[in-house]
């Protein structure tokens, strides 16, 4: 791939947090058939990437287009339904234009939502382009709809007669998956991944031998989106028959292992959108959709109404369309204080409450913004933590202590005796001969005790786990904010140098 001659939008400045915490926006009305537009815009609402763009109003600031503009009108739908205080809204623009964002769509007649994501990504794209025509293809690919949903796939096709090997790339804004076989999304992605062997006759020619052999093709994930979607492909065939078998999907979702380079660090995603279609075939039924709002909360739209649900709920469906987010820095904090054990997570987050507080900005649940704590606080932080895990233990080597050198059953101190088969030695210096009393064992402790005992390994285990998981986040954010640091600095360092030459 060559290297753009023109980036249209900063990846730098997406930003993949909310910007504003609320409740969820009200329902989309149903005109009929019209359930399939509702779960797709209801999910690009709440992707928060694409949110926060639209709500700071810069595509129409800078917009010329005359007449149809999708950014235009998703950005002016967004801002409806996050603003609005209505129990449900008309999306009047969308199916006033709905045959401009794709030939194929009726208002009254029932529609694919998977389709109707795909033009409509695609609209929300010509938009961005503006109508020019003199960019390369890797310049348009550098759009802020490309810039959030847009990855790159890798094809590597080896000829298993000369052992040539020819790579290609293709970008992707979503990835179609194979469901017949696999009854989870690992599987099916593992199965993507997965070398294909396919013999000559699908007349493909090696260009080494010069003439058509059997061939071996693995495509594999190059460049990660920032939103990853997923379609869990249910058409059986093309008679509509549909494969209502359960797939299970998981909450967050490591990419990693489907990369064309796995010696990396892991790629985690978040789901925060999930589309489901109800109904015995393809041609017919009736979509709904679950959402992640801004307030951390999952809410089942369907249609006008929205409910409030559960994390279970969420991925018991019998999901068609799955969305994923790249987990950032303040997801990570959030999933490593949840990993710690109740008391010590509690701790943890008291701390960072209040940091946050002198700071003076907090994020979601009390969790400080990474970028208003310093080197030092995260150091004070760290030693704090360090030096409570400590103290903690040589509490429980006290008690464990005291513990046996008292008899529980009489509540009194036992006489301590030397180990059995040592012999005494007076403290005067003089010889004696070996004690004839037998030195007596310790009584072995009983299950309460073991149990007891059991329970603090294991919390010691866990406080360990827990400062190792949070000290390997502070380097791992750390060293790229350093990096960060160093690349802008050299940025501007070459600009001073270009601005001094001119």
């Amino acid at each position: 791939m060559t290297p753009p001659q023109r980036i249209l939008f900063s990846p730098e400045e997406i930003c993949m947090d909310w910007q504003q915490r609320q409740r969820p926006g009200p329902g989309l009305r149903n005109l009929g058939s019209t359930c399939y537009i509702n779960v797709i815009l209801q999910c690009l609402t709440y992707t928060p990437p694409l949110a926060n763009y639209l709500l700071s109003c810069e595509h129409s600031q800078l917009c010329f287009q005359q007449g149809f503009c999708m950014m235009c009108i998703m950005e002016a739908h967004v801002r409806k339904v996050l603003r609005s205080s209505a129990s449900s809204i008309w999306p009047k623009a969308v199916i006033r234009d709905l045959k401009l964002i794709g030939e194929e769509f009726e208002p009254d007649t029932a529609g694919d939502a998977f389709e109707f994501l795909c033009c409509a990504l695609k609209a929300m794209q010509r938009a961005c382009l503006g109508g020019s025509s003199n960019l390369d293809i890797s310049s348009q690919t550098t759009t802020i709809v490309h810039q959030i949903f847009g990855g790159l796939l890798k094809s590597r096709v080896t000829c298993l007669r000369c052992q040539a090997v020819s790579d290609s790339y293709k970008t992707f804004l979503h990835i179609l998956l194979d469901i017949k076989e696999a009854s989870s999304l690992t599987a099916a992605l593992e199965d993507f991944v997965t070398p294909k062997q396919l013999d000559g006759k699908s007349c493909f020619k090696c260009s080494k031998c010069e003439k058509k052999v059997t061939i071996s093709k693995r495509v594999t994930v190059h460049h990660v989106p920032k939103v990853f979607t997923v379609c869990l492909e249910r058409a059986a065939d093309h008679t509509g028959k549909k494969i209502s078998t359960f797939v299970e999907y998981p909450e967050y979702l490591d990419l990693l292992p489907y990369m064309s380079d796995t010696a990396a660090e892991p790629l985690l995603y978040s789901l925060y959108a999930v589309v489901v279609h109800s109904g015995d075939t393809c041609l017919d039924g009736h979509f709904f959709c679950y959402t992640k709002a801004s307030n951390g909360l999952w809410y089942k739209m369907d249609d006008e109404s929205v409910d409030n649900c559960g994390i279970h709920a969420v991925l018991r469906q019998q999901a068609y369309l799955l969305f994923y987010a790249r987990c950032s820095d303040l997801k990570m904090r959030e999933m490593a204080a949840s990993s710690l054990t109740p008391s010590y997570a509690h701790s943890f987050l008291s701390e960072c409450e209040g940091s946050s507080k002198q700071a003076g900005s907090a994020g979601p649940q009390g969790l400080p913004d990474r970028k208003t704590l310093t080197c030092c606080q995260r150091k004070n932080a760290r030693e704090k933590a360090q030096s409570r895990s400590l103290q903690r233990g040589n509490d429980r080597c006290s008690r464990f202590v005291n513990s046996t050198d008292y008899d529980n059953s009489t509540g009194r101190k036992r006489k301590k005796t030397s180990p059995p088969g040592r012999d005494h030695t007076p403290q005067d210096g003089t010889d004696s001969k070996p004690s004839k009393r037998s030195c007596q064992r310790a009584p072995a402790p009983s299950a309460a005790q073991e149990q007891s005992l059991q329970r603090q390994r294991e919390q010691g285990r866990s406080l360990r786990q827990g400062y190792d998981l949070r000290r390997r986040f502070v380097e791992i954010t750390d060293y790229h904010q350093s990096a960060k640091k160093r690349r802008k600095h050299s940025f501007g360092i070459n600009g001073q140098k270009n601005q001094s030459q001119n």
